[in-house]
């Protein structure tokens, strides 16, 4: 599943890429904080040393609340667009 989503990350990041504004820079914020929630989670997952598990804790923490801020402002920003047409 983890991988799955990985890739629909990527292949939107990518689509994004293409056609720069503020949206896009938006959803591409969004697709590299969803990158780096997964990444920290899988961390969190592995780490045995128990000096490294607040660290765990705290990088799981904050990739969390990035990735919850951005998804809050994209879709602001849609509900936003969708009101103005």
């Amino acid at each position: 599943m983890v991988n799955w989503l990985t890739d629909q990350c990527r292949s939107l990041s990518d689509f994004f890429r293409k056609g720069r504004n503020k949206y896009n820079d938006d959803y591409l914020a969004l697709a590299d904080a969803h990158q780096e929630w997964v990444a920290a989670r899988n961390f969190f997952e592995q780490v045995s040393d128990p000096d490294l598990v607040d660290y765990a804790i705290l990088s799981l923490k904050a990739a969390e609340k990035r990735y919850v801020y951005l998804w809050k402002r994209v879709r602001e920003r849609e509900q936003a667009w969708e009101e103005g047409l």
